[in-house]
């Protein structure tokens, strides 16, 4: 199941590739015309968030306590979303696009690392590098308010996405 729990993220974190690419190349199905397809393409990164969100919950229980430091990761991703959307619009063949693709997906699944999804920030979850009293870094996505006290603070209630990365579950 964690296999398939990392793919679904890394699909989440990727999919926006694809998507700025097929409404690029104005790639419709079923006669449907492109604005309506645009919209139907946007809405599958926030199906599938929305399925992660739910899948979360049977991911296994952890909290971390006493954390020392914390930053606020929320704008460290842009660069790379940036990157992604210049790139789908630059890529002129399909076959090309699925072969990237392929290389950004495949890094992003062994990297473990970049879960960063956009769409959790629009659904209220902010992104936090955690710096454990055991001297780890993880990261944190957490909903809520931006944290901003740097005191002693803990998360509770999060889920364990992988041994790195953690998400707060209210």
């Amino acid at each position: 199941m964690n296999y398939l729990f990392r793919i679904l993220l890394s699909v989440n974190a990727t999919s926006w590739f694809v998507i700025i690419y097929a409404i690029n190349k104005q790639c419709t199905f079923f006669g449907i015309p492109i604005w309506i397809c645009g919209i139907i393409y946007l809405f599958f990164p926030v199906l599938l968030s929305l399925l992660s969100l739910y899948l979360f919950r049977f991911s296994g229980d952890d909290k971390l306590t006493a954390c020392t430091e914390f930053s606020l990761a929320d704008n460290e991703f842009l660069p790379v979303y940036l990157g992604y959307f210049f790139l789908a619009v630059s890529i002129d063949k399909f076959e090309t696009m699925v072969f990237v693709y392929a290389i950004i997906f495949i890094f992003t699944y062994l990297s473990q690392t970049q879960y960063f999804n956009p769409i959790f920030l629009l659904f209220g979850y902010h992104y936090y590098h955690v710096l454990t009293p055991e001297g780890s870094r993880v990261f944190v996505i957490a909903r809520g308010k931006v944290l901003k006290n740097k005191s002693n603070f803990s998360f509770d209630k999060l889920k364990r996405i992988n041994d790195t990365t953690f998400i707060e579950r209210g």
